[in-house]
């Protein structure tokens, strides 16, 4: 099996070879390395050509890319870009300021190498500027305490996705090209395109979270998580119309995933345990409340009911 190990890089000459590094140092073997940097104006391409033209660090990889944007594009054009280089059957995202652990390929690449639809991630474990574990900070634990939560309650994971985006980063997704291929690129949305693509991935196969790896995500002044508040609502109405398109108005393969077609008329009253996604579908399909309609209820005037 080949991984393809994807890097969207913009603006991190500081973390960037440690983040190379620590592909190199993956106990798996089959792996080609994908670079595209978004035309960042610091040193960060600079950084990456000299750390692949290193002669051990070429010829331990199947194949190495590296492009430059010709202008700055944003974060969702460089994903896809670098996705369409790819050759893998299993795909691997890695922001340019985060890290992996030493065994994240093999451990997936162990348990779902021969999954035609896979889409997975991993726990996270915070880091601060200079790569030290940053113990008190509450965001992953926030994170883990949704997933514990509805693997206790027996709830599917692809519920949970529909009240935040638990698997952190985009640089935490794992999936197998199949997916890819059906699910499509990732959207043009600033900040929310790795939660749209997880909305999309869920209506096609369950996720699969691995708790014995971890993906090292650094925080640090310019993470761009904490300037999302600018566009928070509109983006946020973005994935959850997405979601709608993919799992309510039509029917989604995956037949664990919040639908009225998976679940029927108790799809009404699960709906209600997430209020993120309960705001949302209401916002969405407000055309359709009873004290809204016209006409008669009939088959073709209710693909929401609320009660």
């Amino acid at each position: 099996m080949l991984a393809s190990v994807v890097i969207a890089c913009y603006k991190h000459e500081q973390y960037l070879e440690e983040c190379l590094e620590t592909v190199y140092q993956q106990t798996f073997a089959d792996i080609e390395l994908v670079i595209v940097d978004d035309n960042s104006p610091d040193k960060s391409f600079e950084v990456a050509q000299r750390v692949l033209k290193k002669r051990s660090f070429g010829k331990r990889f199947v194949s190495c890319k590296l492009l430059k944007n010709p202008q700055n594009l944003g974060a969702h054009y460089t994903w896809n870009r670098a996705l369409s280089l790819t050759n893998g059957d299993m795909i691997f995202l890695l922001n340019s300021d985060d890290a992996f652990s030493k065994e994240r390929v093999r451990l997936f690449a162990d348990k779902h190498a021969n999954d035609r639809l896979f889409f997975g991630f991993s726990a996270v474990e915070p880091i601060d500027e200079h790569g030290k574990s940053i113990s008190n900070f509450q965001f992953p634990t926030r994170l883990r305490y949704a997933i514990d939560r509805a693997q206790i309650a027996g709830a599917p994971l692809s519920w949970t996705f529909l009240d935040s985006q638990i698997a952190a980063s985009t640089g935490n997704f794992v999936f197998s090209r199949e997916l890819l291929r059906q699910v499509g690129w990732l959207a043009d949305l600033k900040y929310c395109h790795d939660w749209d693509f997880a909305l999309r991935a869920v209506t096609k196969v369950e996720p699969t979270y691995l708790e014995t790896d971890r993906y090292l995500y650094r925080l640090h002044s310019t993470n761009s998580f904490r300037s999302l508040s600018k566009v928070a609502e509109s983006e946020t109405k973005a994935c959850m119309m997405s979601y709608c398109l993919n799992a309510i108005a039509s029917r989604p393969q995956n037949k664990t995933c919040l639908s009225p077609s998976n679940f029927g008329d108790s799809f009404y009253d699960f709906v209600k345990l997430h209020p993120n996604f309960n705001y949302w579908v209401k916002q969405i399909y407000a055309p359709y409340h009873v004290e809204h309609r016209t006409v008669e209820s009939n088959d073709r005037t209710r693909p929401v009911r609320w009660r």
